[in-house]
């Protein structure tokens, strides 16, 4: 197997472990990285404790939205959903017991238009109403983004195969992707559960298969 990188640097290797996780889906709104971090963020179990006692807005109706705005809700003053379908999608449940609270609010057919800002610093956002077109806004100190993730797998397209995702498809058993000697780990691997320990259960998996690829070879090879 021949690994070229994009410095143009190539390396021979009898195997490959693919492992390069995902990120977090961005709106892709103007302004959007310079004020991350200055009030718009991704990670409320990171950075929920700096906005206690205060207004702050996710972004987001599925599983992860709904369980980053419980969390917030237990310290902010007030939690704002923003979802840009007729109702939140996670589980039904958790979504009737967050909008059962009392600082939490939903709005729906809406999506964030725009970032109102401060002295560099996050201030409110602009909303646009997906039915009608109409334009809103809200204060907010923070905002957190929870839309899902994406693999970073596009690079490797024609080596593995992707599902309809972008995830790469193998299983468990061995981490093997199909192609000889080519293996992957982690999240981003196609699979119903995505965490710290299932990434590190991967690797160790990945890793002793392909030690025995390497053992089964022929001599020389």
């Amino acid at each position: 197997l021949r690994i070229c990188t994009d410095s143009d640097v190539c390396y021979e290797a009898r195997r490959v472990i693919l492992a390069m996780g995902v990120r977090r889906r961005h709106l892709n709104v103007p302004g959007e990285d310079r004020l991350a971090g200055h009030g718009v963020g991704w990670c409320a179990v990171c950075d929920g404790a700096f906005y206690r006692g205060r207004n702050v807005a996710v972004v987001g109706g599925g599983n992860s939205a709904i369980v980053e705005a419980a969390m917030l809700a237990d310290t902010a003053a007030h939690v704002t959903v923003i979802q840009n379908l007729a109702s939140l999608t996670g589980e039904a449940s958790a979504a009737a017991a967050l909008t059962a609270r009392p600082n939490v609010s939903v709005i729906c057919n809406t999506v964030v238009s725009g970032y109102v800002s401060e002295g560099g610093v996050l201030t409110g956002l602009v909303l646009k109403n997906t039915e009608d077109g109409t334009e809103s806004s809200i204060a907010a100190d923070g905002a957190f983004i929870a839309i899902g993730l994406a693999p970073e797998n596009a690079p490797f397209a024609e080596v593995a195969s992707l599902d309809e995702r972008g995830y790469i498809s193998a299983g468990a058993d061995g981490c093997g992707t199909g192609v000889p000697g080519v293996f992957v780990a982690g999240d981003c691997r196609a699979k119903t559960v995505r965490q710290i320990s299932t990434a590190a259960a991967d690797g160790a998996v990945a890793a002793l298969a392909a030690a025995a690829y390497v053992d089964a070879l022929p001599k020389g090879e």
